[in-house]
Formats: structure tokens, C-alpha cells, sequence
């Protein structure tokens, strides 16, 4: 046992929770989603790591989400029963059987764990980003590149860099070029929207398209337009305008280049 571990625990448990900027002591318990939890599961759940592998059973578990991997459904069925008994009645646990099941890898299409989707097709076994963890990423890049939060456009950009660069170094093992590029075309022409709006009157419009090279007639045309944002921010002279090249130069973090540069590593 080691003290100063014991230490840190005990600390991360005074230490209280912070809602609406006031800290509030806790009782019981630890913060959901803080640091210490996956720690303590860890700790907690050593035991059954070391009971299945003397049972020569595969398990992969993260914190308390666990695999056990079996030969056939009967073998899977009496392992589901055997380890739902062994964390109820040896560890005192209470185990979610709604979530709990036994099911064929390969057999069900997207296979989810930890925000991943596993299987196989005709080229093997596959790793790729579950749906869910799709439409989810999608909706914070989508949070943070909203018309209303970018209207200081570098502090955006930075804020959607740091989430972008978090989900890619924990989803980077999987395939995903072409969901990338989609979301990466899809973000640009977000960022330009936000710009466009920024720019807000014609003559601001018309000025900025000209200094980046866009010739005055058709700038004039362009910033006069009464298309709404999304429409006019893809437009050809727009997209010259704001071109990846000048958007990164700015802070855009390129989603298909950082995913390219992480994947590679696996």
C-alpha cells in the first residue's frame, strides 16, 4: 500500500465539487467525471482482473466499462452469469443489466465499446469511430463554431483547436479519412460563415474581399448580396478568399492534416 497515494485519494475527496463558482464540500462520494474515479476502479477492480486471468479468460476493461471474451454464446452466457455473481456478491457491486449482455462481435454490425466500433468486413477486422461518437463531436464542433459564440473569431478557433486536438489523440487509432474530410470541409465553411458575419456591413464586406485579392466588381456584388450567411460563405470568391492556406495561418486547426499525422503513429 502505498501512503502517498492513499494520501492523494483522501485529498481529491475533501476537496469538494464547484457548481455555479461556489465550492461545496462533499460528504460522500466522488465527483462524476473527475480524475479519481477511474483511479479507484482501478484499485477496486484489480481483483477481478486477477481472478479472470487465473480463469485464462480474455478481459479488457477501462474503469469499470469490461469485455470478457468467450468461444461460443454458451461460454459467453455462463461468463456473463459467473462475473455479474463474482461483482455483486464478492465485490458488493451493483451491475447495470441493461447494459450487460452477451453478444457475437462480428455478427452485430458496429460493435461499440468506449465510444468505438468494432467488426469485420471482406478486407478483416475494422476499428472505426461509433456513430454515436459521430453525431456527438459533430454537435460540439458545431456548439463551438455557432454564429453566437464566434463573434471573436481567434478565441473560437483555439477553443474548437483544443477539443478537436483532444478527440483526435483518443480516436486517432481508428479509420475514419473520409468522415474527416467531410468534417473538416463542413468546419471551414463554418468558419467562414462566422467571418462573414463578423465582417456584418457591405462596405466592411467589400473592403476585406478586396484586400484579399478579390477584383472590386465582384466584391461589390458579392458584399451587397442579401443571401443568408451559410449561402454566401460558400460562395467560389469566399472560399478564394478564405482559403485554408490564410484560415490556418489564423489558428484553424485542419482536422485532415492532424488526423493524418496521428493515425500514422498506429
Amino acid at each position: 500500500k502505498d501512503e502517498r497515494v492513499v494520501q492523494l485519494i483522501k485529498r481529491y475527496l475533501k476537496s469538494g465539487v464547484m457548481e455555479n463558482g461556489v465550492v461545496i464540500d462533499t460528504e460522500e462520494g466522488s465527483p462524476q467525471g473527475g480524475n479519481l474515479s477511474p483511479l479507484l476502479a482501478n484499485i477496486y477492480l484489480n481483483e477481478f482482473d486477477q481472478e479472470y486471468l487465473k480463469r485464462g479468460v480474455p478481459c479488457i476493461r477501462y474503469a469499470d466499462d469490461i469485455v470478457l471474451l468467450a468461444k461460443s454464446k454458451r461460454a459467453s452466457e455462463r461468463l456473463l452469469e459467473s462475473s455479474t455473481k463474482y461483482l455483486e456478491e464478492r465485490l458488493k457491486l451493483t451491475v447495470n443489466r441493461e447494459k450487460s449482455r452477451t453478444v457475437s462481435v462480428f455478427a452485430i454490425r458496429n460493435f461499440k465499446f468506449l465510444g468505438f466500433a468494432l467488426g469485420r468486413n471482406g478486407k478483416g477486422i475494422y476499428v472505426r469511430v461509433h456513430p454515436k461518437s459521430w453525431k456527438k463531436f459533430k454537435s460540439r464542433l458545431k456548439e463551438l463554431s455557432s454564429r453566437k459564440r464566434c463573434q471573436s473569431i481567434k478565441p473560437s478557433l483555439e477553443k474548437i483547436k483544443v477539443y478537436a486536438r483532444g478527440w483526435l489523440n483518443y480516436y486517432g487509432i481508428a479509420s475514419m479519412k473520409n468522415n474527416i474530410d467531410d468534417i473538416n470541409g463542413w468546419l471551414y465553411h463554418r468558419i467562414r460563415m462566422c467571418i462573414w458575419k463578423q465582417w456584418k456591413k457591405p462596405r466592411t464586406k467589400y473592403k476585406n474581399l478586396v484586400k484579399l485579392g478579390i477584383p472590386e466588381h465582384y466584391a461589390a456584388t458579392i458584399a451587397n448580396s442579401r443571401r443568408k450567411y451559410w449561402y454566401i460563405s460558400n460562395n467560389k470568391a469566399v472560399i478564394w478568399a478564405l482559403n485554408k492556406e490564410r484560415l490556418i495561418n489564423s489558428g484553424f486547426y485542419d482536422l485532415a492534416t492532424a488526423y493524418q499525422s496521428v493515425h500514422v503513429n498506429y
